[in-house]
């Protein structure tokens, strides 16, 4: 992992992140191949079997996208800006990440009035044992606010001055 010139916190912050994001996986891969199993010996796994492991990706997707962006996870975005002169780059880099913090920003809204109403209405989903539905779909609001302050922090790794080394 990189993490690069990123705060130590928001480092530390994308580690546990893809180590969520890991474990989130290793349990969808051991359902799937549970219901896989059942299915080959004639067994019914019902709905959750797959329903559960969709739901995971979206975890994982909204949980890891904020690792990327201080892991620098965007190998061809990179890629492209290296041709341009140091400050060129920051600035292209700057503007990047801000207008992907606004565009994220009114998602989360959106995101959390979805969620807000769920709870309101007290909504469950029938295939996955009755757990609240506000809690489903509780990974994208999360996921985009982690996202957001893993772009704040960027922001802030782009225009740090870099610490002189002692000679």
């Amino acid at each position: 992992m990189e993490g690069g010139r990123a705060p130590g916190a928001v480092r530390w912050l994308a580690r546990a992140e893809v180590a969520v994001v890991g474990g989130i996986l290793l349990v969808s891969l051991l359902i799937t191949l549970y219901a896989i199993l059942a299915r080959n010996l004639g067994h019914s796994t019902g709905d959750w079997a797959l329903k559960l492991p969709e739901l995971m990706l979206v975890w994982m997707t909204f949980l890891g996208m904020g690792a990327l962006v201080t892991e620098h996870g965007h190998v061809a975005a990179d890629m492209f800006l290296m041709r341009f002169s140091p400050r060129w780059q920051r600035i292209a880099r700057t503007s990047s990440t801000l207008i992907t913090t606004a565009v994220l920003a009114i998602i989360l809204v959106g995101a959390v009035s979805i969620v807000r109403t769920q709870i309101e209405i007290g909504a469950t989903d029938e295939e996955l044992f009755e757990i609240p539905t506000a809690i489903v779909l509780a990974g994208l609001p999360l996921g985009l606010a982690i996202t957001i302050l893993h772009l704040l922090a960027e922001i802030y790794t782009i225009w740090r001055p870099s610490r002189a080394r002692p000679s």
